[in-house]
């Protein structure tokens, strides 16, 4: 798995951006759990490992993997957006993100 997180890191740091321990963690829930979650729902999967992570993080993470087409936003008008990975761990070669 670490080498696919190698090429996700190549990606992000070609947005200038970092690869952070947060944005790791929310990336790999996402691709292992392959469900559809909302901010809260990764937010406390993650606050037990993770306690100094913020809501804010999480939301912000899983918007930065949206444009980078790793994950997509289902907006919902009745309740919370859900996110879904659209990408296997064995797709994450994704193309350059420009």
């Amino acid at each position: 798995m670490d080498h696919h997180i190698v090429s996700v890191t190549k990606q992000v740091k070609h947005l200038g951006k970092r690869l952070t321990i947060q944005r790791r963690a929310v990336l790999l829930l996402m691709l292992t759990t392959r469900q559809h979650h909302t901010a809260k729902d990764v937010y406390h999967a993650l606050k037990n490992e993770m306690p100094n992570i913020t809501l804010s993080t999480v939301y912000t993470s899983l918007r930065f993997f949206v444009k980078m087409g790793i994950l997509k936003e289902h907006v919902h008008h009745d309740s919370p957006n859900q996110f879904e990975c659209i990408v296997t761990i064995d797709d994450i070669h994704l193309p350059e993100v420009i």
